[in-house]
């Protein structure tokens, strides 16, 4: 029998789960991709957006033409609600039917839990937003900097330590960097706390080497145009304040009774079905889902690809389906063609290790990019193999 599979989302975890599924999958099974918006663009890259004049667009995927012809279908239309006793999706201008359903929707951008970051703070996160961030750190040379996390749940500290780290290249560049005090804020007791112990006091010692001040345990609360304001009641002056807002899940979950108080998915992780759905079909995968841990987009091709393999499995009763098994991947931008590769087993009880400064991180970086956009999303395990 024909079963049709719909993916909802247009980033990372929904293209890798559709090409997975086609790859395994007979032609007759419908792999239908649903997305809010017709274009995504590699977020990944942003830093170099801003600090070497990168165009947006050359990064950016228009979502129809990318899957023409490829036994995959894309579709525009935001999702409203799930209806699971139907196994429905309701959209904005359709209902879609389905036997088998993949949320790869990602995560919301919550300003409204920590007031002022949309109004007074800069964003590393958002594609609508990051041409009015370079401009503002371009011309920045004097002052108070800070950049990093506030409270309220935000599982992604590595946009804004990249950020940090190229400024701090550019000042020196341009002579300035006395000029201006670089802060780390983060409410959390580590730098990066799944790496580990080795990569924690790898990273303070880094930051120490460059002189940025790192502010641990610290719970930013509020922010007005030239003020921070945190829980402790302690303030902290800034010129210029780039954050990563609170992650909540999307407003389309809220009656689908599969989400946490924060608006997340729960899955079992052995195979990332959504331990709420009630026909045992509804899989999650990527920033929606809640379950402990970072939200990286390595870890978002992980769980798509375990997702899918289970889904085909049930379908042909037969083929091989792994075990999601996490690790720690973050390869971030130090400015001047550096880069930073951290990899670690520390959230897997592994022993598995690698710290790696230098130029080959960084072009690492910018060919995993272009072989994405090169062969439309469809990378196979491209993303095990890169630096590790």
């Amino acid at each position: 029998m024909t079963k049709t599979i719909l993916i909802i989302g247009g980033s990372f975890g929904s293209i890798k789960a559709a090409w997975t599924l086609r790859h395994l999958l007979d032609e007759k099974h419908r792999i239908i991709i649903i997305s809010d918006k017709p274009r995504t663009t590699f977020r990944a890259s942003f830093p170099r957006v801003i600090f070497e004049n990168l165009d947006p667009e050359k990064i950016t995927m228009d979502l129809s033409e990318n899957f023409k012809n490829t036994g995959i279908e894309f579709i525009c239309d935001p999702m409203a609600s799930i209806d699971q006793d139907n196994n429905q999706v309701i959209c904005e201008n359709n209902n879609y039917q389905f036997d088998y359903l993949i949320l790869a929707t990602g995560a919301r951008h919550a300003y409204e839990f920590l007031p002022g970051s949309r109004e007074f703070g800069l964003s590393v996160c958002d594609i609508s937003r990051i041409l009015e961030t370079r401009e503002a750190l371009l011309n920045f040379d004097r002052g108070n900097f800070f950049a990093g996390v506030g409270a309220g749940f935000t599982p992604c500290d590595g946009p804004p330590m990249e950020i940090i780290m190229d400024l701090h290249h550019l000042l020196s560049e341009k002579g300035k960097r006395d000029n201006v005090k670089l802060n780390y804020i983060t409410d959390k007791g580590q730098l990066l706390p799944p790496g580990g112990p080795e990569v924690w006091k790898y990273l303070d010692e880094h930051f120490n080497r460059k002189n940025i001040n790192v502010h641990l345990n610290v719970h930013l609360t509020k922010l007005d145009k030239d003020t921070l304001y945190f829980k402790d009641g302690k303030t902290m002056p800034y010129d210029i304040c780039l954050l990563v807002p609170p992650f909540r899940g999307i407003h389309a979950l809220q009656n689908s009774d599969l989400i946490d108080e924060r608006g997340f998915v729960h899955v079992h992780m052995k195979n990332m079905l959504a331990k709420d759905s009630k026909n045992k079909n509804i899989y999650a995968v990527g920033d929606c889902i809640g379950n402990p841990g970072p939200k990286q987009g390595h870890l978002a091709f992980m769980q798509a690809t375990v997702a899918s393999e289970h889904i085909a499995w049930r379908i042909n009763q037969t083929g091989i389906v792994r075990m999601y098994l996490p690790e720690f991947k973050c390869v971030m931008d130090q400015g001047g063609g550096i880069g930073l590769h951290l990899y670690s087993q520390h959230m897997s009880e592994g022993d598995g290790l690698k710290i790696e400064l230098g130029e080959e991180p960084y072009k690492s970086k910018i060919r995993f990019e272009e072989i994405f956009i090169e062969k439309k999303g469809d990378i196979g395990e491209l993303h095990h193999q890169m630096l590790k």
